[in-house]
């Protein structure tokens, strides 16, 4: 039976779990996002792997393995294995997130994790390349019912149930406008202002113009840009949210890259093409 894909009710459904009921993965959900995988990485724009890994938890004890308490109760993960020389930060985190949706439409919970694990640990595990590195880890397992007060912390901290508001992110042809909430794409756009992203920076600003929807990054001075660009990986989910959305919708479009200058204080990404349906 072909699964059908309700990418707008996932992406609303995803939350980051931190919190797991020490079950592994069963061996058909296994190869369900195996398959998955799969075909995702045959499809993909970037020089990336993926790899489900499972550490050593011994989950009659309280010992967390590589992620220094963030991440309770899961010995599943989902390695985003980049290649240094040649991985396209956006297209990694489109992928990633495409995979993080289809988990989460198959019943599970997932957590984003750009820094807060053992790096040499889960490098160990992963015979890395020279070349290679881990992008970002993804936790997934079957989530508990409750969450732990070290869970409610970490999201209080992180202001991870708090988004942008409509006006901090959507724009109409300069960043001085605000884009109209009855826009053709405001539900697009909304799933776009809900996605997740590293610390919540949001880094995500969008301007139409006619036909188009440019896609900018406002990064935040210093962040995320070490071993991995985490903030261009935000884009890739934000653009991930939006053309999934899209096209669940109905509507058609293209991703281009257009003659469109940096504006001050942003980066310019790529830019969504509205096809002429007349």
């Amino acid at each position: 039976m072909t699964k059908q894909y309700r990418w707008i009710d996932w992406i609303e459904e995803r939350v980051s779990v931190r919190t797991y009921d020490n079950q592994r993965l069963t061996e058909y959900d296994f190869n369900d996002l195996n398959t998955f995988i799969h075909n995702e990485i045959q499809s993909s724009k970037t020089t990336m792997r993926i790899e489900i890994i499972h550490s050593n938890l011994d989950s009659n004890t309280n010992q967390k393995f590589g992620t220094y308490g963030f991440i309770n109760g899961t010995n599943s993960f989902i390695a985003g294995i980049i290649n240094k020389n040649e991985t396209n930060p956006v297209e990694f985190g489109y992928t990633m997130e495409k995979i993080v949706l289809f988990a989460t439409g198959c019943g599970f919970g997932t957590c984003w994790l750009g820094g807060t694990f053992n790096r040499s640990q889960f490098e160990e595990v992963l015979n890395l390349d020279e070349n290679e590195s881990i992008g970002v880890l993804i936790a997934i397992g079957y989530k508990k019912d409750k969450q732990t007060i070290m869970d409610h912390a970490v999201r209080y901290m992180a202001k991870a149930n708090t988004r942008k508001l409509w006006n901090e992110l959507f724009f109409d042809k300069s960043i001085e406008f605000e884009l109209n909430k009855n826009d053709l794409y405001s539900t697009v756009l909304e799933m776009v202002r809900i996605g997740p992203s590293a610390s919540n920076k949001q880094p995500w600003r969008i301007i139409k113009d006619e036909m188009i929807y440019h896609f900018y990054c406002c990064r935040t001075p210093g962040y995320g840009i070490m071993e991995f660009d985490l903030q261009m990986n935000d884009m890739g989910i934000a653009m991930c949210h939006f053309e999934l959305s899209a096209t669940e919708l109905g509507f058609r479009g293209s991703w281009e890259e257009v003659k469109s200058k940096n504006i001050d204080g942003l980066e310019y990404v790529k830019s969504w093409k509205i096809e002429n349906t007349d």
